[in-house]
């Protein structure tokens, strides 16, 4: 082999092994993997209004960590909650505070649950484009969800008849919110309760194709999931006052009188990957996602 021949050779493999140092040491873009991640699954299970979020957040971070196997499912703020219970979830995703009951559930099961507050919402009450109103008092849409107030014509609309009420199920943490502040009157009264012939659905999803259908529905979704097919209703507060629309901006400075905390909940102060990953949710990546989404940040409060 000739000198110059040696010498290439040489340059060549001078060059390679800067290139390798090069690629470990922070060039731009470059993301240093999870410790402890490769092969490392989380199951994030729960809420349906979270379930949007945490598709979005796995999409993400998995984008920049692949080495973590995110696993996201729905099927309700209970759902969730029962599934860190037993072992079979990481996340608990929970439109709802925990209850007393699954407390007492979870020491049982010597489970600790930890909560944290990943984004605010509003739950919007909606109806048909064709329906005349625009607002209504907190008063008489409890009446409306409890069944005393059952024509439209009582509510400001005559000439749309019977109301039809639809609701989420009792497995959803919206469900569980809008009963407390809504149908109880923020809790000033306990025995208040959805009346029998509310429709109950499964998804935010399901409330906003029936009431787009229905000129006579009413119905309440998160407020991420507005759009044109229905018309949100203004609020009086059971204080009194002006009427307030559902918006980013009102539930962030807390006017809008429909909101809520939407939570993470793991076993015990989260660690390893789980504590990288919920760290990452609630740094300015996945709170950018929360915004994006039509949700409030988590720092709004702050």
């Amino acid at each position: 082999m000739s000198r110059t021949s040696i010498v290439a050779l040489l340059l060549l493999g001078i060059a390679a092994a800067l290139s390798g140092v090069l690629a470990g040491c922070g060039r731009p873009g470059a993301v240093a993997p999870v410790e402890g991640g490769e092969g490392q699954t989380i199951r994030q299970i729960g809420s349906t209004t979270v379930l949007p979020l945490a598709e979005e957040w796995r999409a993400a971070f998995n984008a920049a960590h692949p080495e973590v196997d995110i696993a996201v499912s729905g099927g309700g703020s209970g759902t969730g909650i029962n599934a860190l219970l037993s072992g079979s979830a990481e996340i608990a995703n929970s439109s709802r505070r925990i209850k007393p009951a699954e407390l007492e559930a979870a020491r049982a099961a010597g489970v600790q649950p930890v909560e944290h507050v990943v984004a605010y919402d509003g739950l919007a009450v909606i109806v048909n484009p064709a329906n005349p109103v625009d607002e209504i008092a907190m008063a008489t849409l409890s009446d409306i969800y409890v069944g005393r107030t059952r024509d439209w014509g009582a509510a400001g609309a005559a000439g749309l008849g019977e109301i039809q009420v639809i609701s989420r199920d009792s497995a959803s943490g919206t469900y569980e919110v809008f009963k407390e502040i809504v149908v109880t009157l923020d809790g000033a009264d306990s025995s208040r309760d959805y009346a029998p012939e509310a429709l109950r659905q499964a998804s935010n999803q399901i409330i906003l194709t029936l009431v787009a259908q229905s000129r006579s529905a009413i119905g309440y979704v998160g407020l991420s999931y507005l759009s044109a097919e229905v018309r949100p209703l203004a609020i009086v507060p059971l204080a009194g006052g002006g009427a307030v629309a559902p918006t980013v901006g009102s539930v962030r400075d807390g006017r809008y009188p429909v909101a809520r905390s939407l939570y993470c909940y793991t076993n015990g102060e989260p660690a390893g990957v789980v504590k990288q990953y919920l760290d990452w949710v609630m740094g300015p990546e996945g709170q950018a996602i929360v915004e994006r989404l039509g949700f409030v940040p988590a720092a709004a409060e702050e």
